[in-house]
């Protein structure tokens, strides 16, 4: 990354110069304190029946674990077929009453904790739902654990006649029951021909249930394997989900308020990394590369001294003074999973992006 920041000042021109601090250097912002995050005593159960417009409600249950994960059952009430089960992994926005579920859904989860036992669902965008309707879900009374059944991917192995496997949504290392289609997931990883007892993907309809381990204590999670359906060598887990940190992440740019941001022509993107070492930050706003520096304190944030090249660009020139000026009036951020939110002091969305592998 040090290279990306490595940009001549000398090859710059002044953007604009907000307010400067002692020896010129970057205005200390005005110090927001976030919200207390509200604890959340784990592991629990969190329930409640949401407004459904098909169905006579959305029964809805999620249990969080300290490790991060969470199982998630749905009921569409009055409708056949169901439940239908998800898990995955969890972790705390930057404002610390925000979380967030990913599981095997393309859209993540949202909800605010508005105490240690109330969760109130926000919408796509991570915003409070506005509506007279209940979208708030309450603990429970104690952990009440129930089974998912679903299709999981996970890094599979099997040893002096055991298997185990590390589950891909949850992150966890789960013993793999002798029981319903064990054999064929066992013929599967023999026939694959790898090296013994080294980790394959594969893939398993099932569910997760609390045994006895063969030794030791217990009850512990073990994956059931009801139908085996492939291997599949040279597959890995993705990284598990978590918030990606300000600083370290290339951020793209994809929307400017309510306006969706594309790339213009073979150029990168608009886009924004943040250099805590340095203070500092470099990006491009998809016609000119700036640079400049930064103060971040709680979720307060601002950006100074910005500075750019001074190419000129046929297309994308809109999106690029917009994009300027955004970053100029920013004072507090948030990052929700893997995006980050610009807000202006009124508390206006400036911007919005989405930590990317950096573009080559």
């Amino acid at each position: 990354m040090q290279s990306r920041f490595a940009a001549t000042a000398a090859t710059l021109t002044l953007l604009c110069a907000c307010a400067a601090g002692p020896a010129g250097g970057p205005a200390a912002p005005a110090v927001v304190d976030p919200a207390a995050s509200a604890t959340l005593s784990l592991p629990a159960t969190f329930t409640g029946d949401l407004p459904c417009a098909d169905c006579e409600a959305l029964e809805y249950r999620v249990d969080l674990f300290a490790d991060r994960a969470f199982y998630l059952r749905m009921n569409y009430r009055g409708r056949p077929g169901g439940p239908f089960d998800d898990i995955g992994s969890w972790d705390y926005a930057s404002d610390g009453r925000t979380i967030i579920l990913q599981g095997g859904r393309e859209a993540p989860l949202r909800f605010t904790v508005e105490d240690p036992d109330a969760l109130s669902m926000l919408d796509l965008a991570g915003l409070p739902i506005d509506s007279a309707l209940n979208y708030t879900l309450r603990r429970a009374s104690g952990l009440e654990p129930f089974e998912p059944r679903l299709m999981l991917r996970g890094m599979y192995r099997y040893m002096a006649d055991a298997g185990i496997i590390d589950e891909c949504a949850t992150g966890r290392r789960m013993p793999v029951a002798m029981e319903e289609d064990n054999a064929a997931l066992e013929r599967g990883y023999l026939a694959a021909g790898g090296e013994p007892g080294a980790p394959l993907m594969a893939l398993v309809e099932g569910r997760i249930a609390l045994r006895m381990p063969m030794e030791g204590p217990g009850p512990v999670s073990m994956l059931i394997p009801e139908r085996f359906l492939r291997m599949a060598p040279g597959e890995s887990c993705p990284p598990r989900f978590a918030t990606a940190p300000l600083a370290g992440t290339f951020w793209a740019l994809v929307s400017l308020g309510d306006d969706a941001v594309y790339p213009a022509g073979q150029r990168p993107g608009p886009h924004i990394e943040f250099n805590a070492a340095e203070s500092r930050i470099a990006g491009s706003d998809g016609c000119n590369r700036f640079m400049g520096g930064y103060q971040q304190a709680g979720d307060a944030l601002a950006l100074s001294q910005l500075a750019s090249t001074m190419m000129a660009c046929v297309d994308g020139m809109d999106v690029a003074q917009r994009y300027t000026a955004a970053l100029g009036e920013t004072r507090r951020y948030r990052t929700l999973g893997r995006h980050l939110e610009l807000f202006a002091a009124d508390g206006a969305l400036l911007a919005r992006f989405e930590a990317r592998p950096p573009s080559t």
